[in-house]
């Protein structure tokens, strides 16, 4: 049998700075506090020209004696009131060993399937998707923090990057300023 001369790596000898280098580099834990969404002040104009498109609407589908379509867009106008009136909360969003807290409800990385850092100004979020089925994506804004720290931390502690796009209904709130 021929014998192989291979060269034994002994891995007990490896400083464990040395297995993991993004670890190096990560901070132990990020804190920031930020609002829950982009706020827009609405003006008059605003309101007025989303009730002459609404009402031009309703008044079509009435035309047509679609009264459940007409009454099923007045319910959702006066949702997309309630929510064009509503004033961001305040989040405290902590990344650390342990996982995402957002307010203090933690989401532990072994929840989490991937991640994504949307950086693309104005915009900055923390993507995060979940391993249960039927939770959608979660959008973090990261206010102040550090988009390369984030990501750095992340990645120490083995969550995979998976790159995120915006979706088109968050790419038309931020352009009708929603």
């Amino acid at each position: 049998m021929p014998e192989h001369n291979k060269e034994i790596l002994d891995l007990r000898a490896l400083d464990k700075s040395a297995e993991m280098p993004e670890r190096a580099h990560a901070p132990e834990q990020i804190g920031w506090e930020t609002e829950e969404f982009p706020y827009h002040e609405k003006d008059f104009r605003w309101f007025a020209l989303a009730g002459i498109v609404i009402t031009g609407i309703v008044a079509s589908l009435l035309i047509l004696k679609n009264v459940f379509g007409a009454a099923t867009l007045l319910l959702f106008a006066v949702i997309g009131y309630l929510y064009a009136t509503k004033k961001p909360d305040m989040l405290r969003v902590t990344v650390d060993a342990k996982g995402v807290t957002v307010n203090g409800k933690l989401t532990p990385y072994s929840h989490i399937a991937s991640f994504w850092v949307l950086y693309e100004p104005p915009v900055k979020d923390l993507v995060i998707i979940q391993k249960e089925k039927f939770t959608p994506k979660t959008m973090i804004p990261l206010g102040s923090a550090n988009p390369v720290e984030i990501r750095a931390l992340l990645i120490a502690n083995a969550i995979a990057e998976k790159e995120e796009e915006e979706s088109i209904a968050d790419i038309l709130s931020r352009r009708l300023r929603f």
